[in-house]
């Protein structure tokens, strides 16, 4: 694992504009992540450069007997609104959508080119794919039984896939994590006699979930998958896939009898939305393909956390509450503490850069941030409309120290 500690950009030996960072604090080192895609959803439409507005198939899902068609896509105030409503009789989709035989199989009523649906859904997908890195996404999953909002990874062979976060509106403080692939990899051996299981499963928090905006997210490295909530590891899995994958967000509902049941009953309240703060992909590498520049102007920055840090809550209390045993390896989640990310964001006036502080894990009382400018003036975080940001008065050259316990790393950067 020390192998893998990149130390940024370590004291005096190179000077760069402070991009956005994200640093994973771990029990023997500081992990220095580069920000390399990603989208904060601030303008008024869904950037069509970076997402399909539905699945590259096409939007019908026969079995579930739904469509996810992109006018049930919005952007308001910085959220990405994932909307699913009812539907009643007969809804158009486009003729290449519609395999007969997959219809017939499942009963799905045709006239023309429309289709008797039940559900009109929604999703977006990633048009560039992506091998390895740090995968999050900061979003709002509905409360209500049968309706289905998910984050997760889908391979370029049409098969293996990567489940961060699967919900369901009746399971409200529970989260479902998952792998699929070809050579049956979801299948492992349980210490208790033996007996084979699929990988994944529910793992239940100890807060609610449902309504609450929450940080899913998961290391994909080479050999190993670690999943978080909000920066919480709750679970590690040993293997890799064979080719990169897509990002998606989609919010489906599910069907009675079928994947993820139960559906909706009678108090379930349509129509229902999936809401997206951003999604972000960080590498380990340098190669980044979306500069600082892309954030500095932005209208929004994060508001607190329920579980997060921030000026006035310094300690998180999410944590598991019923553990999987053969996804919880816990000599390797208990080296993962959290995530501290610094994203630029709009300047406060007679600032020329402001940049936000953001935690996502255990122990934030252990994470240290000492800032000074070029004279040894120290710069201090500050509390603004909230949020715990970085303030920086004027164009220079300065010094940023992240310390955690024993663990110490420093980097130069210029404004």
């Amino acid at each position: 694992m020390k192998k893998l500690l990149i130390f940024l950009f370590l004291g005096g030996q190179l000077h760069a504009q402070l991009e956005p960072r994200m640093f994973q604090i771990k029990t023997d080192g500081i992990v220095a992540w580069n920000y390399y895609f990603g989208d904060d959803f601030e303008s008024g439409q869904v950037d069509e450069s970076k997402w399909h507005k539905r699945y590259p198939w096409g939007g019908l899902l026969a079995d579930q007997k739904q469509y996810a068609d992109p006018s049930m896509l919005s952007q308001q105030n910085g959220i990405l609104h994932l909307n699913v409503n009812t539907n009643r009789g007969f809804y158009p989709v486009e003729d290449w959508m519609i395999n007969h035989e997959e219809a017939k199989k499942y009963g799905l009523e045709i006239q023309g080119n429309s289709v008797k649906l039940d559900y009109i859904t929604s999703c977006i997908w990633s048009k560039q794919s992506f091998r390895y890195g740090y995968f999050e996404i900061r979003a709002k999953a509905p409360s209500g039984q049968g309706l289905w909002p998910a984050f997760w990874l889908y391979g370029q062979n049409s098969k293996d896939e990567i489940d961060f976060m699967e919900m369901k509106g009746e399971r409200p403080n529970e989260v479902h994590i998952d792998v699929h692939c070809p050579d049956s990899c979801e299948k492992v051996y349980t210490k208790l006699f033996g007996i084979q299981k699929n990988w994944g499963g529910w793992v239940k928090m100890n807060e609610t979930l449902t309504d609450e905006f929450v940080v899913y997210s998961g290391v994909w490295l080479p050999g190993s998958l670690t999943y978080f909530v909000n920066g919480v590891p709750v679970s590690y899995y040993t293997g890799d896939f064979d080719t990169p994958m897509n990002v998606i967000a989609n919010m489906a509902v599910a069907r009675d009898g079928f994947a993820f049941n139960p559906g909706p009953n009678d108090q379930t309240k349509f129509p229902a939305d999936y809401q997206v703060d951003y999604i972000r992909v960080w590498k380990l590498t340098s190669d980044n393909e979306y500069k600082a520049t892309m954030f500095l102007g932005a209208k929004k920055s994060i508001s607190p956390l329920k579980f997060g840090w921030n000026e006035t809550e310094s300690n998180s209390t999410l944590e598991i509450k019923k553990k999987i045993r053969f996804v919880y390896n816990k000599k390797q989640l208990a080296q993962e503490l959290g995530f501290l990310s610094f994203v630029p964001i709009q300047p406060n006036p007679d600032q020329v850069g402001t940049y936000q502080i953001h935690y996502n894990g255990i122990q934030p009382e252990s994470v240290k941030i000492t800032v000074q400018d070029g004279f040894h003036n120290f710069i201090s975080p500050t509390s603004y409309n909230g949020r715990t940001v970085l303030n920086f008065p004027k164009k220079g050259v300065y010094q940023m120290v992240i310390e955690s316990g024993k663990n110490k790393t420093l980097f130069n950067f210029t404004i």
